[in-house]
């Protein structure tokens, strides 16, 4: 089977790379438009505005009309990262295999929409027809990807295909591990992190050394001591490449998490707090790989008394029976 993976998120490219690998899936990459056009090409299609996020009806028939050829080549299509990427086939009579993974709320957009209306209401429709086609399949990459669908009236079938978290060579070839951080906890840039509160401050507090910046990818951070985050969103990449990698997290436990809310605190839209056990944070399955503090002290006394290498065996441990489950789940899929 020859298939595209159409995404624009690094993160879910390098996962699928990983998987096409293990199972012998002959896989191409689109993560730009742009990849598709040549220097003489005057009928280019250059969206301002990062506006291929905003999959109108107008735009995916310009980008069917102008790469059609180009996708007939292929056998499958998987769309991932933006599920309104997959209007450009549902819309336009594509009667081979498609393959969409919600990653980020099926009807994502990017503020402000220019040139249309995006989400409407037919792309909504096409979703919801879409589960009676047997060459479709929507899956949510977590459980509440599905639920927010079904809330809309988009039936997944409740299939649930998480990132593996393994690593590729797309991430391999690009890490900047740094020597001596064994002793440095890491803090994520990320709002809640830095803007709901100044986590690095509160470690130094805590008599902790920490740092905080950006980072090129998730084995950059395999050389510190470990890594301290206050979750922003139902589910990150990061977190499954977290137990690949064998790099310990403490996050704040559920009852703390909601003491810590404030109107500066960021939570990937929607936040239902009454549904944050099914975000992957808090899922009881997942109990085991994280460490949760219920306050600053019991945080400051978990990281003394933790015994670092079982953490990380158990890590790896949980790692390879995901993966293997995961990988048992889209092979379902392609056959």
């Amino acid at each position: 089977m020859k298939v595209l993976h159409l995404s624009f998120h690094k993160g879910c490219i390098n996962d699928f790379n990983y998987v096409c690998k293990q199972l012998n899936i002959e896989c191409h990459i689109l993560s730009s438009f742009a990849e598709l056009n040549t220097n003489k090409d005057i009928d280019a299609i250059n969206e301002p505005n990062a506006q291929h996020y905003n999959m109108t009806s107008e735009r995916a028939s310009k980008y069917w009309n102008k790469y059609k050829n180009y996708f007939d080549e292929f056998d499958c299509i998987l769309t991932s990262d933006t599920a309104p990427l997959s209007r450009i086939f549902l819309q336009n009579g594509w009667n081979k295999k498609l393959l969409i993974w919600i990653c980020n709320r099926f009807d994502y957009s990017h503020r402000p929409v220019i040139g249309g209306i995006f989400p409407d209401k037919s792309y909504v429709s096409l979703l919801q027809d879409a589960t009676n086609n047997p060459n479709v399949h929507i899956v949510g990459y977590t459980a509440f990807e599905n639920y927010y669908a079904k809330l809309r009236g988009i039936n997944t079938q409740n299939i649930v295909i998480k990132p593996t978290g393994c690593i590729s060579e797309i991430y391999q070839n690009n890490s900047q591990i740094k020597p001596g951080l064994n002793n440095t906890l890491f803090v994520p840039p990320y709002h809640n992190d830095t803007r709901l509160m100044n986590l690095q401050n509160k470690l130094t507090q805590l008599g902790f050394e920490s740092y905080s910046g950006k980072y090129n990818g998730p084995c950059d951070l395999c050389n510190y001591k470990a890594v301290v985050h206050i979750p922003y969103a139902w589910s990150n990449l990061a977190f499954f490449e977290m137990f690949q990698l064998g790099i310990v997290y403490f996050i704040p436990s559920l009852s703390f998490l909601k003491e810590l809310m404030n109107r500066n605190f960021f939570w990937s839209p929607p936040l239902v707090v009454d549904k944050l056990d099914i975000s992957e944070w808090y899922d009881p399955e997942h109990k085991d790989v994280l460490i949760y503090f219920n306050s600053w002290d019991d945080l400051k006394e978990k990281i003394h008394g933790l015994d670092f290498d079982d953490h990380k065996k158990k890590l790896t441990t949980f790692g390879a029976a995901h993966s293997s489950d995961m990988l048992s789940r889209w092979m379902r899929l392609f056959t």
